[in-house]
């Protein structure tokens, strides 16, 4: 049995029509508004007079934009990725793992894709996390502030 051609067209524009749908229902992030971040980040960073990367990625904690500053070490490029997936996937400031082992929850380390630093922190649009930025630097502090204050550039 064949479809016929009108049930073929039917199907499509029903599939294009939920597609549709569904994009504006759920918004997205995109490279300008990663940059955005990425420049609130270096910003922070510049204040404190020091280095690191930022890292952000998209809801599915897929990298999106990242950049490495001058003199800043190797570790961070894994560090800032990995601080921008845990909040992008679990929807929760990435302090909120390491405060919880450092209360001796250990089991947070058996998490996936869960990285106990500070530093990470979800990017909301119309109240919905569309992805997270991570810092790395030299010290904890800065991290923790140069992500929620760029997390605050899309607000």
């Amino acid at each position: 049995m064949k479809p016929s051609l009108l049930s073929v067209f039917c199907t499509a524009g029903l599939m294009f029509t939920a597609t549709s749908a569904l994009a504006a229902v759920h918004p997205e992030l995109d490279n300008a508004q990663a940059r955005q971040v990425i420049s609130s980040v270096k910003a922070t960073i510049g204040q404190q007079h020091s280095t690191g990367c930022v890292a952000v990625v998209d809801a599915d904690g897929k990298l999106l934009a990242f950049e490495r500053l001058d003199n800043s070490p190797a570790g961070c490029v894994d560090a800032a990725i990995g601080k921008a997936r845990t909040s992008a996937l679990y929807h929760a400031p990435s302090l909120k793992f390491m405060q919880r082992l450092q209360g001796g929850e250990t089991t947070v380390l058996a998490i996936p894709h869960a990285v106990p630093l500070g530093g990470g922190y979800p990017l909301t649009l119309s109240g919905e996390v569309v992805g997270a930025v991570g810092v790395s630097t030299p010290k904890q502090d800065i991290d923790n502030q140069a992500s929620e204050t760029a997390a605050s550039v899309l607000k």
